[in-house]
Formats: C-alpha cells, sequence, structure tokens
C-alpha cells in the first residue's frame, strides 16, 4: 500500500495519552485545520512507565519507515508519566498463556481527516500492539508485555485461575517495592533523552508533555525518602469521603512549591543527566504557583472541579455525567476538552493540522454554560457550580 500522500501524527502516553482520540469526542465537534491528509496513531496505554512511552513510540516509528514513510511526514508527541511507576515484561514460561488471551479489540487508536477503513485496516495489521483480556492497562509489543504491578488489579489477576500468572505478580510487585526512587528517576530520564536522541537523529519533529509535575514538587520524608508531594493527602486538591467531594482550599499553601523542590536540587547528581534534555520542545504549564506542570495543574488551575469529569480511564466518548465519579485532583483524568483546549499549544512543532480557532472558542463557552447552568449541566462536559455546591464540603 501507498501512503507517501499521508502525514502520520503518532502519539504515546499512559491514560493521560488520550489526546489523539479526545478529537473524536462527539460531544465537541472539534474541527481541523490542515492541507494534508493525516493519519493519527495513538499507542498510549494506562498506568505504564516510561519503558513503554520509549518502546512504544520507536517501535511504531519503525514499522512506519517499513512501510517507506518518509521521515519528514512523521510528527511525534509523548505525554510522559509519573517517575515513580515501574514497567515489567513477562517471564517466557508464560508466553503461551499471554497469546491465548490477547483481546483482539483492545490495541490502539486510530484515526484520520480521510474516511478510508483499507489503511486502518492495513495499519491493524502491520503494527503489533494488543491488549491483554480483561485488562486495560497491560498490552504488548510484538508479544512482549508490559506490567506496572502496583497499578494492577490483583482481582483481575486472580480471574484467570492460573497460578503461574499470579505468582508472576506477586514476584513483580515485591521488586518494584523495591526499586529505590533514584533508580526510577535514572530510568525515567534515559528514557526521554534516548528518545529524544532518536527523534532528533531521524530529524523527526517532536513534542513532549507530563502529565503532571515531574521536575518539580518533590520532598524528601521523614525517613529520608525522595517524595512526590502530590502523593500526601493534605496536598490534594480534592478527595472523596462517602459521598462528599472535600475540597482542599489549603492544598497550595501546604505545599508551598518553590525551586528548592525541584528535581534537580534534591537529586544533584542527576544535574548533568537532564541538562541534556531539550526543553525547547516540551509544552509546560507554568503559574505564580507550578513551575514545570502538565495537563493536571492546567486543568486544576484553569477549571477547578469542572475539569474532570471521571475516574474512569477511557473518558473520550462519555455522554452522561456521574457525579459519583468526579474527584479534581492530581491523577484523576481531566476531561476530553482539556486536551483539546490545550492541543495546540502542546503540539506547536506540529505542522500538519492545528485545531481551528471557532472550535475553541465554542468548546469554551459550552463549557461556561455548563458551569453556569441551573442544570447539572447542559453539554455534557462539565457539572454546574449549584450541583456541584450540594456535593461539597471545604476544609
Amino acid at each position: 500500500m501507498n501512503l507517501q500522500q499521508y502525514k502520520f501524527v503518532v502519539a504515546t502516553g499512559c491514560s493521560y495519552g488520550t489526546t489523539l482520540s479526545s478529537l473524536d469526542c462527539k460531544l465537541l465537534n472539534v474541527n481541523l485545520e490542515s492541507n494534508d491528509n493525516v493519519i493519527f496513531l495513538e499507542v498510549s496505554c494506562a498506568s505504564q512507565g516510561s519503558d513503554w512511552m520509549y518502546d512504544s513510540m520507536v517501535y511504531t516509528i519503525k514499522k512506519l519507515l517499513d512501510m517507506g514513510i518518509n521521515t519528514e511526514n512523521i510528527y511525534c508527541f509523548v505525554e510522559w508519566t509519573q517517575i515513580e511507576r515501574v514497567t515489567l515484561n513477562q517471564p517466557t514460561i508464560l508466553n503461551d498463556f499471554f497469546n491465548t488471551n490477547t483481546n483482539p479489540s483492545n490495541v490502539f487508536h486510530i484515526s484520520s481527516n480521510v474516511k478510508d477503513e483499507t489503511i486502518k485496516k492495513y495499519l491493524y495489521e502491520n503494527i503489533n500492539i494488543k491488549g491483554l483480556d480483561g485488562f486495560h492497562n497491560v498490552k504488548s509489543i510484538e508479544g512482549m508485555w508490559y506490567f506496572t504491578p502496583s497499578h494492577t488489579d490483583k482481582n483481575d489477576i486472580l480471574k484467570f485461575k492460573n497460578i503461574d500468572f499470579e505468582f508472576m505478580f506477586e514476584e513483580m510487585l515485591e521488586y518494584e517495592i523495591r526499586v529505590p526512587m533514584e533508580l526510577r528517576v535514572k530510568k525515567y530520564l534515559d528514557n526521554i533523552i534516548n528518545l529524544q536522541t532518536y527523534l532528533k537523529e531521524l530529524q523527526i519533529r517532536y513534542n513532549f508533555v507530563s502529565m503532571q509535575s515531574q521536575f518539580s514538587a518533590w520532598n524528601v520524608d521523614l525517613d529520608g525518602n525522595l517524595r512526590h508531594m502530590y502523593g500526601f493527602r493534605q496536598n490534594k486538591p480534592a478527595f472523596r469521603n462517602g459521598e462528599k467531594l472535600i475540597i482542599n482550599s489549603k492544598f497550595k499553601s501546604n505545599m508551598n512549591i518553590s525551586n528548592l523542590n525541584d528535581l534537580e536540587y534534591l537529586l544533584p547528581q542527576f544535574k548533568h543527566i537532564i541538562s541534556q534534555i531539550d526543553f525547547s520542545n516540551w509544552w509546560f504549564y507554568k503559574s505564580d504557583f507550578f513551575r514545570y506542570g502538565g495537563i493536571d495543574e492546567y486543568a486544576i488551575e484553569q477549571y477547578g472541579l469542572h475539569g474532570f469529569l471521571t475516574t474512569e480511564y477511557d473518558i473520550r466518548f462519555e455522554t452522561n455525567i456521574n457525579l459519583q465519579e468526579i474527584i479534581p485532583s492530581f491523577g484523576y483524568h481531566p476531561n476530553a476538552f482539556i486536551h483539546i483546549l490545550l492541543m495546540n499549544d502542546m503540539m506547536f512543532n506540529n505542522s500538519f493540522f492545528r485545531v481551528d480557532d471557532n472550535s475553541i472558542e465554542t468548546i469554551k463557552s459550552m463549557v461556561d454554560d455548563d458551569i453556569n447552568s441551573k442544570n447539572i449541566t447542559k453539554h455534557n462536559l462539565a457539572i454546574s457550580k449549584s450541583t456541584l455546591s450540594k456535593y461539597i464540603s471545604l476544609i
């Protein structure tokens, strides 16, 4: 198949890596400006560590190059996950088990501004990324499976009634717990630099973003361990207590983030490695409070309670709002409209398409309508202030 007339936008990440697929959210009705035939490939996998970001991007690009795609026709976008996540791969003894429990419908996302199903079929057949049946956060590349044990539900493991699978999970989980934070930081930075080098050598344009601040907001606990400040309950903007949504109005003052909380300040031995990162290709959300923010920080400061719709992984096609799922806090998945509003800014090296200004202004207006609605919502993008006020407690 001749694919030379197409431009390819390849994206990867964890569960926050849904920027491209958010374009397909019917509630948003996004229009794109483009003079090209563009194919969008999103190979993200929920809960994964930075190994998945590196491996899935390099693999997908290699497959496109093998198909004869020129590098100038490829643009890459990576949403980097949390440093603390450790990705592990399955032992050989379980190869047959995994191969027989592959879910053919849990693969990766393809869309295009060109209506040609034969292209999708060809790409699905030739890019071998698959999901494990019963999991949204376990995927494989050419039969190599990727796990993040601490982010995997043990009950999902037990459903298979496979003692080898259960043993693998327990061993992986014990190993992950023992991995020191410094080793996790080193792995994370290496993956960023290695992918940056790979893309630069091929002269492929790219942009990187963070799901949430990873280069700042760190602290050392009483035991001398490096901890990210977002992990402490008193630093969370909101959390649930039964049916009540507890709003923590003191979360910023509790953290009081400064340059003294930067990763390179607390781990100066990594400063020479961090200096190798080309931050000119990164998008950060920066404000008077957040230093190296990402998608979360933008959603929290710009839209607060209304920027987060659900705790579920796949938020692209939500049509009904469930009030019990809303937790506007770090790691709880901003609404699809957040990704669309940020898309042009985050993908500033992308020349293949952009979200048109009318779509952005329309979405902002719809969200405002929802926030100020006298009902629960008007457009199903956000819950109104009047409704939320009945479920909120302040601390």
